[in-house]
């Protein structure tokens, strides 16, 4: 998943949580939705065809039913109370679909970064209750219990100067406080997020954040199709800004608590 880690539009602070629109999720809570069923009004409402939004959600279910149906056993012995539907819902969030502007991760994430937050959350209200259904249903993950690090990378630099021209732009300014308004992949090893910095392995640039403190995240390289360790960090996590390094051989590091 080339992009997993790529930057929402998350130095525009917003104001409207996702609990604001927790009547959007009701109808939900007596009827689940199915995969097929949020992937298919997922891209119906992000203004495909119909035969195209059918089209891309078979595309995603077979993906994730193979991947699933390979590691079942495995997860199964490992997270008892995940079934091999939430299994799936998990693992959709990883695939790249065939159109990869249409990849679930990257909706996902669009609608919960847009200025029009009420109805980003709208397009994705069916997807996201049963993703975040599945996701709470595995342990909390700590990594101050580990190494206390989680590093996330982006293959762009982040706004660390003030912009006159943007004058709702919040820079990464120590002592400065960012919310990461979409899902956040992270890893513990800085090594596998490295890759993100670009293809060319003989030249990286972009953005290091380290996460530290009271942070939480899923472990779901188990369901992540690209086999990628990778711990996810629910929407609306808020950080204040440690330190920044500016540009050092074309990449800078954040470190974030």
């Amino acid at each position: 998943m080339s992009s997993i880690f790529y930057l929402e539009e998350e130095e525009i602070e917003k104001t409207e949580s996702i609990s604001k629109y927790n009547d959007l999720f009701v109808p939900y809570l007596n009827n689940m939705p199915t995969l097929n069923l949020a992937l298919y009004e997922m891209y119906v409402l992000s203004n495909l065809s119909a035969d195209k939004a059918l089209d891309l959600t078979n595309d995603i279910i077979i993906k994730c039913m193979k991947k699933v149906d390979s590691n079942l056993i495995e997860i199964r012995n490992k997270y008892q109370n995940i079934s091999r539907e939430d299994a799936k819902i998990i693992t959709s969030f990883t695939c790249e679909s065939k159109d990869e502007n249409y990849s679930p991760y990257r909706i996902l994430n669009k609608n919960l970064v847009s200025e029009d937050r009420k109805n980003g959350i709208r397009i994705i209200s069916k997807y996201l209750f049963i993703f975040l259904c599945s996701l709470r249903k595995l342990p909390r993950y700590f990594p101050n219990q580990i190494n206390g690090y989680l590093y996330r990378c982006i293959n762009k630099h982040i706004n660390y100067l003030i912009d006159p021209y943007k004058p709702k732009a919040i820079p990464y300014l120590k002592g400065n406080k960012k919310t990461f308004w979409g899902f956040t992949s992270t890893s513990p090893n800085v090594i596998t997020t490295y890759k993100f910095l670009g293809q060319n392995q003989s030249f990286k640039s972009g953005t290091i954040f380290s996460l530290s403190g009271n942070i939480w995240g899923y472990d779901i390289t188990l369901f992540n199709f690209y086999k990628e360790e990778e711990i996810l960090l629910e929407p609306e996590r808020k950080f204040t800004v440690i330190n920044i390094i500016p540009p050092l051989n074309n990449i800078i590091y954040v470190e974030c608590k």
